[in-house]
């Protein structure tokens, strides 16, 4: 059974591995967030945090201007991640950023059910890569950035 804690070893914090994602990683998109996602290579992680997922939110400046509401925003995103990453494999080994896109401020339930959609989307992606009849229809999936723009 996985555990409901949120600690260091679950958040996204290093330099290399932002870069890692944004360059290599593929994307998801919906109404409330931008997800970047990656699959690490068990033995390419770094650490003793070899396995499971790590996880990143951000807020743009640019459409909170008060911090207030940008910290609010990123406190329920995490914790809708914290309590639903158990979705993902337990063996499954990837990093994912959060990148929040609604232009108001949304409510608890519906960041969850936006967070909820985008593991089940990356598990049943994960599950059947081959296949590309399976993407669930609430997200665009764009293939691995080959051409390095991130917007």
């Amino acid at each position: 059974m996985a555990t409901l804690t949120y600690p260091k070893s679950v958040r996204l914090h290093h330099r290399k591995a932002f870069q890692a994602l944004l360059d290599k990683g593929s994307t998801l998109y919906n109404a409330v967030f931008k997800v970047y996602w990656f699959a690490r290579e068990a033995e390419a992680a770094d650490g003793p945090d070899a396995g499971g997922c790590r996880f990143a939110v951000s807020v743009p400046k640019r459409t909170f201007k008060r911090a207030v509401k940008r910290n609010l925003l990123k406190r329920r995103t995490r914790e809708a991640i914290r309590l639903n990453r158990s979705l993902l494999p337990e063996s499954f080994s990837a990093d994912f950023l959060f990148f929040y896109r609604a232009p108001e401020v949304c409510d608890y339930a519906v960041i969850e059910k936006a967070v909820t959609e985008a593991f089940e989307a990356v598990a049943a992606k994960i599950a059947a890569p081959a296949d590309p009849a399976t993407e669930t229809p609430l997200f665009v999936a764009e293939s691995d950035n080959q051409n390095g723009s991130h917007e």
